[in-house]
């Protein structure tokens, strides 16, 4: 690159800048190449997931547990919302690292790391479905129950010139006309508030659905580390 062209180049500082994923590819393939006589097992959390396929078939098996670390979340995810039970993802997602590990040789390089994992999950969670259908769902009086308080909090957060159309509008199922001359205000003002309002509701209850989506069926850690526990035992695996 010419000096002027340098110059005038803009790069952005932080973690999410291009600069910074070229400086971590060139760790990882420096710790690839120096060996783990300079990168000890500690140094592993910089190495990629590839990096460290590669280092475990080279006869460093205990780099699998850094694998399962990065990886437990997203496959116990995929196989608790399959498999809908608790326990059942727990063992799922235990066998998955077992099965994966003792299949490593064979692990398809056209693929990410992660998603190979997340498909041997996916067809053992299926599998498991088969062979026990999920457990009954929750009363529906319950979950009636929960979407109803759910949408008396979101009405309640309206300000009070929508939530009173609103609440008379829809809930009540008043008439425009007959809301509009209760409150003394004209029945195109009813409308436009009460159609707002219904927007709101809808907005707020969209987004606690959105907030909730990137937390659901999430991993304690705890349980993390009882899955790594059991699979090191299973394959006789070294703490890294």
């Amino acid at each position: 690159m010419s000096e002027p062209e340098h110059r005038h180049r803009k790069t952005r500082s932080g973690p999410s800048s291009g600069s910074f994923r070229v400086a971590r590819v060139e760790v990882q393939e420096l710790a690839a190449l120096a060996g783990p006589e300079v990168f000890s097992a500690p140094g592993a959390d910089l190495l990629s997931d590839e990096l460290l396929v590669d280092r475990m078939l080279g006869g460093e098996l205990s780099h699998y547990e850094v694998l399962m670390r990065r990886t437990a979340a997203r496959l116990y995810r995929i196989a608790r919302g399959i498999s809908g039970d608790d326990a059942r993802a727990l063992d799922i997602v235990e066998s998955s690292f077992v099965r994966a590990h003792e299949n490593v040789a064979s692990y398809d390089r056209r693929l990410r790391f992660g998603d190979w994992l997340s498909r041997i999950t996916l067809h053992g969670a299926l599998a498991s479905l088969k062979r026990n259908p999920s457990p009954a769902p929750l009363d529906q009086r319950r979950q009636q129950l929960e979407l109803v308080r759910q949408l008396e909090d979101a009405v309640d957060a309206l300000p009070e010139s929508f939530r009173i159309p609103f609440t008379l509008c829809a809930l009540d199922e008043m008439l425009p006309r007959d809301v509009a001359e209760t409150l003394g205000i004209t029945v195109d003002a009813v409308r436009l508030a009460g159609y707002r309002g219904r927007l709101r509701v809808r907005r707020a209850l969209g987004m606690r659905y959105d907030d909730a989506e990137t937390r659901a069926f999430g991993l304690d850690l705890a349980s993390a580390d009882e899955i790594i526990r059991n699979v090191r035992a299973r394959l006789g695996l070294r703490r890294a």
